[in-house]
């Protein structure tokens, strides 16, 4: 039996009731991606004071690739389509132009106040909570999907 191309690189989804029924991310792996999409303001925040929190980052970064390689190996496959799909650039894209917005908004609010001073830590937040709430919505869309159609 030959094998078209389309068969071998689209991924099947496995029969109803079977063993292998598509497992989504946990939880914390999302709350950790929210955590390296904020990373940056929120050791931005911090760096005068604690010159050692500009690793946060990096540190970030360490652990998701440890993660992938050790836990996350088998849903490597998924994942990838999950980030290749529109509604991942458009999260992506999304999450840059809040950014944006919310650096101009503070901005335009004046050099002094409360919301001027801890700026780079309110940006870190909400990037955090917008991250997290987002890639796991887009998660449990794409499943619901998938499982809707068996």
């Amino acid at each position: 039996m030959v094998a078209t191309p389309l068969a071998t690189s689209v991924p099947q989804s496995p029969p109803a009731g079977s063993a292998e029924e598509i497992q989504g991310l946990p939880m914390w792996y999302f709350v950790l991606a929210g955590l390296l999409a904020g990373s940056v303001d929120i050791s931005r925040q911090f760096e005068d004071s604690h010159p050692w929190v500009a690793a946060l980052p990096l540190v970030l970064v360490g652990i998701h690739f440890v993660l992938w390689l050790a836990v996350l190996r088998r849903r490597m496959k998924y994942v990838r389509a999950v980030w290749r799909s529109p509604k991942a650039l458009a999260l992506a894209v999304a999450l840059f132009a809040c950014r944006m917005l919310m650096g101009l908004g503070i901005g335009a609010l004046g050099q002094s106040g409360v919301l001027h001073e801890y700026r780079h830590l309110a940006m870190g937040l909400a990037l955090l909570v917008l991250t997290t709430f987002g890639a796991w919505f887009d998660q449990w869309l794409i499943l619901r999907t998938l499982r809707g159609r068996r």
